[in-house]
């Protein structure tokens, strides 16, 4: 049996800003609207349920409102370094200058929806306790409606 949450309707939506390099047209500054999505897999337990939708949607939402109209900075990109009051990010041969406080360092290599899937996968699974009936978890990140990743995790 699966469970399944999609961000859009239970208003798990962020808007953030990023660039990924060597990448044509998304190797400039841009920004989307995003939504975390997720399927939870297992057998139903006594009181009926798989797991409670809530506590998952309220995790999410907290995931959503730390990365909500920030710029998303991946940590382990050679070319950021990170100042006390500055992020300087050079891609190619640009150089840009983020005020720090408009960015959020996530220890990601590119900041894609594939890692950013994988950076809420891995944040769920240290942050949430899931029961013993759960098989399998899976998170979708979407950039807008219609185009997103998803990456999972067997128990």
């Amino acid at each position: 049996m699966r469970l399944e949450i999609n961000g859009w309707a239970s208003k798990i939506v962020f808007s953030a800003t990023h660039i990924i390099p060597m990448h044509s047209k998304c190797g400039r500054l841009h920004g989307h609207d995003y939504a975390i999505n997720t399927k939870i897999e297992g057998e139903m337990a006594p009181n009926g349920v798989i797991m409670d939708f809530i506590s998952v949607k309220e995790f999410l939402r907290g995931v959503a409102a730390e990365l909500d109209h920030r710029v998303l900075i991946p940590a382990k990109d050679p070319g950021v370094t990170i100042g006390k009051d500055y992020v300087e990010y050079i891609v190619g041969d640009k150089k840009l200058t983020l005020p720090r406080c408009d960015c959020i360092m996530l220890e990601i290599e590119v900041a894609s929806a594939e890692t950013l899937a994988n950076f809420v996968l891995k944040r769920m699974l240290d942050k949430v306790k899931f029961p013993e009936n759960v098989t399998r978890i899976e998170i979708g990140v979407d950039e807008g409606r219609g185009q997103g990743a998803w990456t999972g995790h067997d128990f």
